[in-house]
Protein backbone atom coordinates (compact mmCIF):
# COMPACT_ATOMS: atom_id res chain seq x y z
CA UNK A 1 0.00 0.00 0.00
CA UNK A 2 2.87 2.36 0.81
CA UNK A 3 4.35 1.70 -2.64
CA UNK A 4 1.06 2.68 -4.24
CA UNK A 5 0.84 5.91 -2.28
CA UNK A 6 4.48 6.76 -3.03
CA UNK A 7 3.99 6.02 -6.71
CA UNK A 8 0.95 8.27 -6.89
CA UNK A 9 3.08 11.10 -5.57
CA UNK A 10 5.75 10.15 -8.10
CA UNK A 11 5.46 11.27 -11.73
CA UNK A 12 6.89 7.97 -12.98
CA UNK A 13 3.90 6.26 -14.68
CA UNK A 14 5.67 2.88 -14.97
CA UNK A 15 6.40 2.87 -11.25
CA UNK A 16 2.78 3.78 -10.49
CA UNK A 17 1.42 1.02 -12.76
CA UNK A 18 3.83 -1.50 -11.26
CA UNK A 19 2.67 -0.63 -7.73
CA UNK A 20 -0.99 -0.91 -8.74
CA UNK A 21 -0.35 -4.31 -10.37
CA UNK A 22 1.48 -5.45 -7.23
CA UNK A 23 -1.53 -4.45 -5.13
CA UNK A 24 -3.96 -6.23 -7.45
CA UNK A 25 -1.91 -9.42 -7.14
CA UNK A 26 -1.45 -9.21 -3.37
CA UNK A 27 -3.57 -11.10 -0.83
CA UNK A 28 -4.86 -7.75 0.45
CA UNK A 29 -6.87 -7.37 -2.72
CA UNK A 30 -8.12 -10.97 -2.87
CA UNK A 31 -11.69 -10.72 -1.68
CA UNK A 32 -14.16 -13.53 -1.20
CA UNK A 33 -13.98 -14.32 -4.89
CA UNK A 34 -12.22 -12.99 -7.92
CA UNK A 35 -15.04 -10.62 -8.67
CA UNK A 36 -15.81 -9.72 -12.24
CA UNK A 37 -16.95 -6.18 -12.86
CA UNK A 38 -20.55 -7.22 -13.50
CA UNK A 39 -20.61 -9.29 -10.28
CA UNK A 40 -19.43 -6.54 -7.91
CA UNK A 41 -22.98 -5.64 -6.91
CA UNK A 42 -23.61 -9.25 -5.87
CA UNK A 43 -20.31 -9.38 -3.97
CA UNK A 44 -21.21 -6.18 -2.11
CA UNK A 45 -24.65 -7.61 -1.45
CA UNK A 46 -23.03 -10.66 0.24
CA UNK A 47 -20.77 -8.36 2.25
CA UNK A 48 -23.74 -6.25 3.39
CA UNK A 49 -25.63 -9.39 4.42
CA UNK A 50 -22.85 -10.84 6.55
CA UNK A 51 -22.03 -7.47 8.11
CA UNK A 52 -25.66 -7.05 9.15
CA UNK A 53 -25.65 -10.33 11.09
CA UNK A 54 -25.52 -9.89 14.89
CA UNK A 55 -22.95 -12.67 15.26
CA UNK A 56 -19.63 -13.72 13.70
CA UNK A 57 -19.97 -14.97 10.09
CA UNK A 58 -17.37 -16.38 7.71
CA UNK A 59 -16.99 -18.06 4.33
CA UNK A 60 -14.06 -20.41 3.66
CA UNK A 61 -12.89 -22.14 0.51
CA UNK A 62 -12.37 -25.89 0.03
CA UNK A 63 -8.94 -25.62 1.68
CA UNK A 64 -10.32 -23.91 4.77
CA UNK A 65 -8.93 -20.50 3.82
CA UNK A 66 -11.06 -17.51 4.73
CA UNK A 67 -12.64 -15.81 1.74
CA UNK A 68 -15.04 -13.43 3.45
CA UNK A 69 -15.48 -12.50 7.08
CA UNK A 70 -17.56 -9.99 8.98
CA UNK A 71 -16.38 -7.45 11.52
CA UNK A 72 -17.61 -9.48 14.51
CA UNK A 73 -15.53 -12.49 13.46
CA UNK A 74 -12.54 -10.19 12.98
CA UNK A 75 -12.98 -8.89 16.53
CA UNK A 76 -12.60 -12.44 17.83
CA UNK A 77 -9.32 -12.83 16.00
CA UNK A 78 -8.24 -9.33 17.01
CA UNK A 79 -6.91 -8.82 13.50
CA UNK A 80 -7.58 -6.79 10.37
CA UNK A 81 -9.38 -8.34 7.42
CA UNK A 82 -6.20 -8.32 5.33
CA UNK A 83 -4.51 -10.46 8.01
CA UNK A 84 -7.24 -13.14 7.87
CA UNK A 85 -8.36 -13.40 4.23
CA UNK A 86 -6.50 -16.16 2.42
CA UNK A 87 -5.32 -17.87 5.60
CA UNK A 88 -6.65 -21.00 7.29
CA UNK A 89 -7.35 -21.68 10.96
CA UNK A 90 -3.87 -23.05 11.68
CA UNK A 91 -2.67 -19.43 11.59
CA UNK A 92 -5.03 -18.46 14.41
CA UNK A 93 -5.82 -21.48 16.57
CA UNK A 94 -2.87 -22.72 18.58
CA UNK A 95 -4.79 -25.30 20.63
CA UNK A 96 -4.45 -28.61 18.72
CA UNK A 97 -7.83 -29.97 19.87
CA UNK A 98 -9.65 -26.79 18.82
CA UNK A 99 -7.88 -26.80 15.45
CA UNK A 100 -8.54 -30.51 14.84
CA UNK A 101 -12.25 -30.01 15.53
CA UNK A 102 -12.46 -27.07 13.12
CA UNK A 103 -10.62 -28.97 10.36
CA UNK A 104 -12.68 -32.13 10.91
CA UNK A 105 -16.02 -30.31 10.74
CA UNK A 106 -14.91 -28.31 7.68
CA UNK A 107 -14.25 -31.62 5.91
CA UNK A 108 -17.57 -33.05 7.09
CA UNK A 109 -19.37 -30.12 5.50
CA UNK A 110 -17.42 -30.35 2.24
CA UNK A 111 -17.46 -34.16 1.94
CA UNK A 112 -20.81 -34.90 3.47
CA UNK A 113 -22.56 -32.00 1.82
CA UNK A 114 -24.48 -31.44 5.02
CA UNK A 115 -24.80 -28.91 7.78
CA UNK A 116 -22.72 -29.36 10.94
CA UNK A 117 -23.62 -27.92 14.33
CA UNK A 118 -21.15 -27.65 17.18
CA UNK A 119 -23.25 -26.90 20.27
CA UNK A 120 -20.33 -26.10 22.58
CA UNK A 121 -17.29 -25.23 20.50
CA UNK A 122 -14.49 -23.88 22.67
CA UNK A 123 -12.49 -21.08 21.10
CA UNK A 124 -9.39 -19.46 22.59
CA UNK A 125 -8.21 -16.14 21.25
CA UNK A 126 -4.55 -15.11 21.31
CA UNK A 127 -4.96 -12.92 24.42
CA UNK A 128 -6.04 -16.02 26.40
CA UNK A 129 -9.78 -15.31 26.57
CA UNK A 130 -11.91 -18.40 26.05
CA UNK A 131 -15.35 -18.42 24.50
CA UNK A 132 -17.92 -21.11 23.93
CA UNK A 133 -19.86 -20.86 20.68
CA UNK A 134 -22.74 -22.66 19.11
CA UNK A 135 -21.32 -22.84 15.60
CA UNK A 136 -23.17 -23.79 12.42
CA UNK A 137 -21.39 -24.67 9.20
CA UNK A 138 -23.04 -25.44 5.91
CA UNK A 139 -22.12 -26.05 2.30
CA UNK A 140 -22.28 -22.92 0.18
CA UNK A 141 -21.87 -23.03 -3.60
CA UNK A 142 -19.99 -19.91 -4.64
CA UNK A 143 -22.11 -18.25 -7.35
CA UNK A 144 -19.03 -16.75 -9.00
CA UNK A 145 -16.73 -19.76 -9.16
CA UNK A 146 -19.21 -22.61 -8.65
CA UNK A 147 -16.77 -23.95 -6.03
CA UNK A 148 -17.89 -25.56 -2.79
CA UNK A 149 -17.35 -23.20 0.13
CA UNK A 150 -18.16 -23.32 3.83
CA UNK A 151 -20.56 -20.76 5.24
CA UNK A 152 -20.40 -20.55 8.99
CA UNK A 153 -21.70 -18.49 11.84
CA UNK A 154 -21.23 -18.66 15.58
CA UNK A 155 -23.40 -17.58 18.47
CA UNK A 156 -21.65 -16.81 21.75
CA UNK A 157 -23.08 -19.10 24.46
CA UNK A 158 -20.25 -18.60 26.94
CA UNK A 159 -22.44 -16.96 29.59
CA UNK A 160 -25.13 -19.62 29.24
CA UNK A 161 -22.62 -22.48 29.56
CA UNK A 162 -20.96 -20.82 32.56
CA UNK A 163 -24.33 -20.22 34.19
CA UNK A 164 -25.33 -23.87 33.73
CA UNK A 165 -22.01 -24.98 35.21
CA UNK A 166 -22.56 -22.67 38.19
CA UNK A 167 -26.04 -24.16 38.69
CA UNK A 168 -24.53 -27.67 38.70
CA UNK A 169 -21.94 -26.65 41.30
CA UNK A 170 -24.61 -25.03 43.50
CA UNK A 171 -26.84 -28.09 43.33
CA UNK A 172 -23.92 -30.40 44.15
CA UNK A 173 -22.71 -28.28 47.07
CA UNK A 174 -26.18 -27.71 48.51
CA UNK A 175 -27.03 -31.41 48.57
CA UNK A 176 -25.78 -32.88 51.88
CA UNK A 177 -25.84 -36.43 50.44
CA UNK A 178 -23.31 -35.73 47.67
Amino acid sequence: MTDILNSIISTDKEKAQSAIDQYKNSTINKPFFEVKKQDRKTYHFFKIIIESMPFPVFIKDENGCYLLINALELQLFGLKESEVIGKNDSHFLKDKEELDLVLQTDQEVLNGKREVELPNQRFSIPNGTQYVFKTHKMLFINPFTNQRNILGFSIDVTDSVNLNRLKEILVMTSNPYV
